[in-house]
């Protein structure tokens, strides 16, 4: 884990030399199943590699700063839908040179937006704050509760998988990636937890349980809301009286996870914030930038304004038609519908961080799709960007990292995809 314990996120050769050893020792052990595991040998070595990491600080990301400001933020009584990060430290009044908010102000990279993070997830932030005002006990709280959360979805990986009559091998693909290890303990990110949501909503799926497994997803929603991308497919899951029932119960646990952002007219700055976000940002994009570039080619101007929008209407279509062609008869089948789902939603996305990928893959070694697992072997190269102080991306890179995954997108359309897609039910 010298990643974290020796080297900063601008050493990107060192970082991508030992992320490149590490995917290399997974490939050889677990990919190419050289070692055998049982299944309560492998879950503690699991979460022995994870536990590595307890008492550093994150290096390849930045955002635990708004997490941890977000939570001592809500310790306060202040609501961080409703003023920016300055304003509520003026608030609380007397922080004027204290050093730990001071640098939490400093070193986070939202300062100009309202929190982003739903209610739910403020939740998480502010069990880190109960640790005080200690930078790395703040971490350290996070960091159990996201290996919490690991823990159990390896447990439903484990009931999925037995259920269906597999090897539980699927499991340590991703219980031993290194990217999971890297982004979700090592950095802070909760898309595992999201994973943990979709999981069991999928083997609650599996047992024809359909208020839990509504449960399941909108918790999933509630820490992020990426998963509402596959609320359509869902239609498709349940049949006649079950899914009004699935949907219901998703209605009411959305209302009720989602009441907060009423307080105060919360929601104004959330919305906001996301609609900045979606018109600001860019990262690691694959049609977007192919979009954006002959856009700017033509008329001179980036037009991300119109195109990060834009592009959403058409991921929402494009999902709508992929529903209506997908042919589902079991549990892999709904696993890897979703897998395409996520693949057509981040493909189209101006932004796509190497932890966006983790629900997506996690759901996908339930499959025989291992596009994604391609694709965390190839992310990595996105973080050249922070070699230089100003964040620059490398267009080569960013070549070789869609060139590879296109490369075995193509592979497994000819071999697969275009045997099931397109078929009407």
């Amino acid at each position: 884990m010298a990643m974290h314990y020796f080297f900063e996120r601008t050493d990107f050769l060192w970082q991508l030399g030992l992320y490149s050893l590490l995917f290399g020792i997974y490939y050889v052990t677990i990919i190419k199943e050289s070692v055998r595991l049982e299944f309560w040998k492998g879950v503690l070595l699991a979460i022995s590699l994870r536990l590595l990491l307890i008492p550093v600080l994150p290096v390849l990301s930045d955002d635990y700063f708004r997490f941890i400001f977000d939570g001592q933020l809500l310790l306060n009584g202040i609501n961080p839908y409703l003023y920016l990060p300055e304003d509520s430290m003026n608030m609380i009044g007397g922080l004027e040179g204290d050093p730990y908010w001071q640098q939490l102000l400093e070193e986070m990279n939202s300062t100009p937006y309202f929190s982003v993070y739903p209610p739910l997830h403020q939740v998480f932030f502010g069990l880190a704050a109960l640790g005080g005002e200690q930078l790395l006990i703040n971490v350290i709280i996070l960091r159990f509760v996201i290996i919490f959360f690991e823990v159990l979805t390896f447990y439903f990986l484990y009931r999925i998988l037995k259920q269906d009559g597999q090897s539980i091998h699927a499991l340590w693909l991703y219980a031993f990636n290194p990217l999971v290890i890297l982004e979700l303990s090592g950095n802070l990110h909760f898309e595992g937890i999201v994973l943990c949501g979709l999981l069991l909503s999928v083997w609650m799926w599996q047992k024809q349980q359909a208020w839990e497994s509504s449960l399941a997803w909108i918790f999933a929603v509630g820490v992020k809301l990426s998963p509402l991308i596959i609320g359509p497919f869902w239609l498709k899951a349940w049949k006649s009286k079950v899914l009004y029932i699935f949907f219901g119960i998703g209605f009411l646990g959305f209302s009720l996870m989602f009441f907060p952002l009423l307080v105060g007219n919360g929601f104004e700055g959330f919305f906001d914030s996301l609609r900045l976000y979606q018109k600001s940002f860019e990262f690691n994009a694959s049609f977007y930038y192919i979009i954006r570039n002959v856009w700017e080619a033509i008329v001179g101007y980036n037009p991300i304004v119109y195109l990060g929008p834009t592009l959403s209407i058409f991921t929402l279509i494009a999902i709508l038609v992929f529903t209506y062609h997908w042919k589902m008869k079991n549990m892999q089948d709904l696993a890897e519908g979703m897998v395409w789902i996520y693949l057509i939603y981040l493909l189209l996305q101006p932004v796509v961080h190497p932890w966006y990928l983790i629900p997506a893959f996690g759901l996908s070694v339930l499959t025989q799709n291992r596009l994604l697992l391609v694709w965390t072997a190839m992310v990595f190269l996105s973080y050249s960007a922070y070699m230089e102080e100003d964040v620059r991306e490398k267009p080569l890179l960013l070549i070789l990292e869609y060139g590879t995954l296109f490369m075995f997108f193509y592979r497994m359309y000819l071999q697969r995809f275009a045997k099931k897609i397109f078929k009407y039910t």
